[in-house]
């Protein structure tokens, strides 16, 4: 089933590299709409379908050829060719000059090319014009990060989710400018909210641990412990999160007083030791070099743990 999905989408074998420049017209027509319809941002080929294939007659495109053009211009903007950027603009402004869509695109350009300051106007209009199309607010955010305005952008996220509270991208932009100011328990706020959008996803757990260890003291190692139980727990595979629940246990057992909990902590400690080397008695030598080097530390800690 799923070589059909790739089939459908990738009309060519991807493990071997295509000559674009020599695929027929309708074939290049089908490749960028299918990379449209599935997301798939390959820039460099949509330039390159766009300007040995399809531009020699992108009038037998019809109505197709305007989302054409703004698939081409982003692709164009990411290449930076602004040139051909200019060209798709043009086209577009001259078939909907009155598109928001059409002003975005000219914001983006202006971003490509380092104007700042018009592209916050532009988006800024764009904002006023629809405060609810969250893509306009994402991009002005983006331009306040490339020019180092943290806390504007800061400011602008929680804006931003006021709106759209239920997005974890913003959630998780703001948790990381929230890390640069090195206010570790609003960045463990907004990694709370995560969770509560999508419950399921080991990430945000595991980086819940690893700020509340960070953040130390009895209470926060405890977190910290759960959090990187609940990470393995939905993703077994989790190393980093193995290796958590190693420290935050062997952290307990070594600054508790009460002998139950060292006595539980310790165990847990040595459990996860085991549990790693295990996954690590199964890596080649060839394949990672420094196995065998990890392997004698853990062994090492073991006897450490163990003894406390």
């Amino acid at each position: 089933m799923f070589s059909k999905l790739i089939q459908e989408f990738f009309p060519r074998d991807m493990t071997t590299e295509t000559d674009w420049t020599q695929i027929s017209f309708e074939e290049g027509r089908q490749t960028l709409k299918k990379w449209r319809e599935c997301g798939v941002r390959r820039s460099e080929e949509v330039v390159e379908i766009w300007e040995h294939v399809i531009s020699r007659s992108s009038a037998s495109l019809g109505d197709e050829r305007w989302a054409v053009l703004e698939q081409v211009c982003i692709a164009a903007l990411d290449s930076a060719r602004v040139d051909l950027a200019q060209e798709c603009i043009d086209q577009l402004h001259a078939q909907f000059p009155k598109s928001n869509r059409v002003l975005k695109l000219k914001a983006m350009q202006f971003e490509s090319t380092e104007h700042y300051k018009n592209a916050l106007e532009i988006y800024d209009r764009l904002v006023e014009d629809d405060p609810n199309n969250n893509s306009y607010r994402k991009r002005r955010v983006a331009v306040l990060l490339a020019q180092g305005k943290r806390l504007d952008a800061i400011k602008a996220i929680n804006d931003y989710l006021k709106i759209f509270l239920n997005d974890p991208e913003a959630w998780l932009q703001l948790h990381e400018l929230f890390l640069q100011e090195n206010d570790i328990a609003k960045a463990v706020h907004c990694l709370e909210e995560c969770v509560l959008i999508q419950p399921l996803n080991s990430m945000y757990f595991r980086r819940l641990g690893d700020l509340r260890y960070t953040q130390g003291g009895a209470e926060n190692i405890d977190y910290a412990r759960r959090y990187y139980e609940r990470a393995l727990k939905i993703n077994p595979t989790d190393l980093r999160s193995q290796y958590g629940i190693l420290l935050s246990n062997n952290q307990i057992a070594s600054t508790t007083k009460n002998a139950a909990e060292k006595k539980k902590a310790g165990l847990a400690a040595v459990e996860a030791i085991d549990e790693l080397v295990n996954r690590y008695q199964k890596v080649s030598p060839q394949n990672n070099p420094e196995s065998d080097g990890i392997l004698n530390c853990l062994e090492a800690m073991k006897v450490t743990v163990g003894s406390k």
